[in-house]
């Protein structure tokens, strides 16, 4: 049975940055987020689609949530997401109401992200980062596509331990080529426990940031985008999603009511780029942008139109590339 739940400072995308200390969150100790959580079971709900057009790739998400993970989930009031699980994936679309489009769109963003991930794998990359790994299975789910390639998975340490124990019940073991790299940002920066843990900046690497950027402050957003553009090789690729600043001042009503359930679990948005110079905002960082997709564009792109909501959502996924040095 789930132990007694305490009130510790908030894992995840927070604490990865080194800025736990903004939110206080009842968890259990080296537990992920009610909210990580939740989205590995949408990707687990999108990847039992029948037809495989519109099916996502992560096989894993269903058995990374375990028993305790699924009490977590009760517990924290999101007992509708766990007996979706059971459903088949229309019928549990359908059983969410008004947060369907939450969880379609975390499953049409899973599959963009593969998409460019493998794209990424293909064009020449050797290393990957998966920035706030949580529950992220790409680099078990893409081992074929690696040829080699090391992965590295950047968390906040008890986060990380979870992560592993996750691992090794579902494949029994820690794949050799993952590292796993843990980081407490309040005392440590993320260019030395890389190094330490055999990461070559020499090297074109492609990095994931995937549903981050919105929960951290600016300077968490600027230095990990400049540390992309200083620390990798021309020809590496940053994978973000984000929300335009109005969006998070002022969420509009096909978001409003996520938002607002968000922020009572302890997981505001806070960040977002600003308005009239996205683009700016990257470029200023030392990055060249290759794909900068509104999310209803990416909806439109994975998901049929029988299925898709109407456009409303509104943030965006970035595309960007660490450019040629000047000799």
């Amino acid at each position: 049975m789930l132990k007694a739940v305490r009130c510790i400072l908030a894992l995840g995308a927070f604490a990865f940055f080194g800025f736990a200390p903004l939110i206080i969150r009842a968890v259990e100790p080296g537990k992920p987020s009610v909210t990580a959580l939740e989205v590995t079971a949408y990707r687990a709900i999108g990847a039992k689609h029948p037809d495989p057009a519109i099916r996502n790739g992560d096989y894993l998400a269903e058995r990374f949530l375990g028993t305790d993970e699924r009490e977590i989930l009760r517990a924290a009031g999101s007992g509708a997401v766990v007996d979706a699980l059971r459903m088949d994936t229309e019928k549990a679309w359908a059983s969410f109401g008004a947060g369907r489009r939450f969880a379609t769109t975390v499953h049409a963003r899973t599959r963009h992200y593969d998409a460019e991930f493998e794209k990424a794998l293909a064009s020449g990359a050797t290393q990957a980062v998966i920035l706030g790994a949580g529950l992220d299975s790409r680099a078990y789910r893409f081992r074929d596509h690696l040829r080699g390639a090391r992965v590295f998975e950047v968390d906040f340490p008890p986060t990380q331990e979870y992560k592993k124990n996750r691992v090794r019940s579902v494949l029994k073991s820690l794949p050799s080529y993952v590292s796993y790299v843990p980081i407490d940002f309040a005392t440590e920066e993320l260019a030395a426990v890389l190094a330490r843990a055999g990461y070559d900046s020499r090297l074109r690497t492609v990095f994931i940031w995937e549903g981050v950027t919105f929960y951290i402050p600016e300077a968490a957003v600027d230095a990990t985008l400049r540390f992309v553009a200083t620390h990798s090789a021309p020809g590496s690729r940053i994978l973000f999603d984000y929300f335009p600043a109005s969006v998070v001042a002022s969420p509009p009503p096909a978001l409003a009511a996520l938002a607002k359930r968000l922020a009572d679990m302890g997981e505001p948005f806070i960040f977002g780029l600003p308005d009239a110079d996205r683009e700016g905002f990257i470029t200023r960082r030392g990055l060249t942008i290759l794909a900068d997709l509104p999310i209803d564009d990416v909806r439109s792109r994975y998901l049929p139109k029988a299925i898709a909501e109407p456009p409303g959502a509104v943030g965006f996924i970035c595309t960007a590339a660490v450019p040629a040095r000047a000799p």
